[in-house]
């Protein structure tokens, strides 16, 4: 099913294409992308097939999340941050599983933040919080959402000092969402902060991945973090290279208002053009292998400590040369950068915003640097 998936996100493109605007003066995706993500699963690239799931390769996913981020960087975002949860779901009980993920047509939205309460009651808890930054959440069926737990008025400790923080599934209508997502890039993902207030959610709702994996094959077993860090530059390399094309387009059709060589014969323009797409391809060619690798040996069994640490430097790099492309292909536009009518002026948004991300920031790169040198790695979310 690999090739079908992305022949599917292809065949949507002109669809996203035409919905630009409707997308960015939305705020959310346009009505008409969210049928067609529905109808096309693209939600569910890291579900089982029995859940009607593609079940695809990380590879895989890295070529959809370019190709869909070379023409609108919030479609790609919303379907990259469903990846979390479809991964996520491994750590549930089958039944459970079933259940969130019975809807064939279901989206589904997250937050990694523990910024919610859960407090014991029952076979379930009791929860209470807000969530900001929750990509998706007007269209979601499903949210996962992190939760510190609760016992007897205190946290529940693992450990001393280590206190039990749960993600907590609830349903699209038990969830308010305040109009929180005024913003210059990535206007189109809908990102707004969410409540929850006395909403009692059953134990078999809820995941760690303490809990441990129930899903089996590499499906249940590849790293999910340092994947979702894979996506996440797969999605800067599009909008790189999206970036790279219009420069060559404006070479064509940029007047020539100002004295001196047109465009298409300034120095500066030809060495860019050459070194940018030199860049993101060895980018994505490095990515790419690394990725690969890290799933053969997940079919195997349990992957190596390096292994995840050549995945997370790989992201990393890949984002790297996304944002040096753009930020180029930006000057090189000069003043036809400036228009919203550009492609180079919305990634240039759209980049800055993606910035922000938690998986984009360099805790991740010191814990593979300590690797390298032998040590463990801090972040304890890094191995997971």
């Amino acid at each position: 099913m690999d090739g079908e998936a992305l022949s599917t996100a292809r065949d949507l493109l002109p669809l996203i294409q035409a919905a630009r605007d409707e997308t960015e003066k939305g705020r959310c995706l346009a009505p008409p992308v969210v049928a067609a993500l529905r109808g096309s699963r693209l939600g569910r690239l890291a579900l089982p097939a029995e859940h009607a799931g593609y079940a695809l390769p990380p590879v895989e996913i890295l070529r959809i999340l370019e190709v869909l981020a070379g023409v609108e960087a919030s479609v790609a975002w919303i379907v990259w941050n469903n990846t979390l949860p479809c991964y996520f779901g491994r750590f549930l009980a089958s039944e459970a599983r079933a259940e969130i993920f019975g809807n064939r047509e279901g989206l589904y939205a997250s937050s990694t933040r523990p910024s919610g309460r859960a407090a014991v009651e029952g076979d379930g808890y009791r929860v209470k919080g807000r969530w900001s930054l929750v990509s998706g959440c007007e269209i979601a069926d499903w949210l996962a959402l992190r939760c510190a737990i609760e016992e007897n008025g205190q946290p529940r400790l693992l450990a001393p000092n280590v206190p039990e923080v749960r993600m907590l599934w609830v349903r699209r209508q038990d969830v308010q969402i305040l109009d929180t997502w005024h913003t210059g890039g990535l206007r189109g993902t809908g990102s707004h902060d969410v409540t929850l207030s006395d909403v009692l959610v059953p134990r078999r709702h809820s995941c760690s991945p303490a809990d441990g994996s129930n899903l089996p094959g590499a499906l249940g077993r590849v790293p999910i973090v340092c994947t979702l860090a894979a996506g996440y530059g797969a999605q800067l390399l599009g909008l790189g290279q999206a970036c790279v094309d219009a420069v060559v387009a404006l070479t064509t059709s940029k007047a020539v208002v100002d004295p001196g060589p047109a465009m298409g014969e300034r120095p500066l323009v030809l060495a860019s053009i050459a070194e940018h797409r030199a860049r993101l391809g060895a980018a994505r060619d490095y990515l790419h292998a690394r990725v690969a690798e890290l799933w053969a040996s997940a079919q195997q069994g349990p992957v190596s400590l390096d292994q995840l640490a050549a995945v997370f430097a790989a992201a990393h790099h890949a984002m790297s040369a996304g944002r040096a492309a753009v930020s180029a292909a930006y000057s090189l536009g000069g003043a036809s950068s400036l228009y919203t009518n550009s492609p180079l002026e919305r990634a240039h948004r759209d980049m800055h915003a993606m910035a922000a991300h938690v998986i984009s920031q360099p805790m991740w790169l010191e814990d593979t640097g300590r690797i390298a040198l032998g040590r463990e790695p801090l972040n304890p979310m890094y191995r997971v």
